[in-house]
């Protein structure tokens, strides 16, 4: 009859715990503010444009009077340096003749 009761006692004690951290953990859910949308830039939100409308933007002669100026992106340039890699299979090298 004791271990009953102590089987009990340790049941409802340990129900307890796992409500305690479930209504603390929904809790802290709920105040924290969602920022998941805040995090994407606003122009993906816009709709894009129809083809129509962008021949007409294309056609402008305002934008055809734009100059080229520079290139937006740099060139990366890969420059063979370092060791090996000691991870890559073997390849040889056939020679053209």
């Amino acid at each position: 009859m004791k271990i009953k009761k102590d089987y009990i006692l340790f049941l409802l004690l340990f129900a307890i715990i796992v409500f305690t951290i479930y209504f603390l953990a929904n809790s802290s859910k709920s105040s924290v503010p969602i920022v998941a949308d805040d995090v994407r830039p606003t122009y993906l939100s816009e709709q894009i444009p129809l083809l129509e409308d962008l021949e007409i933007i294309i056609n402008n002669p305002k934008f055809q009077e734009m100059k080229y100026i520079q290139s937006f992106f740099n060139p990366v340039v890969v420059e063979r340096r370092g060791r090996v890699n000691p991870f890559m299979p073997f390849v040889s090298e056939e020679k053209e003749e």
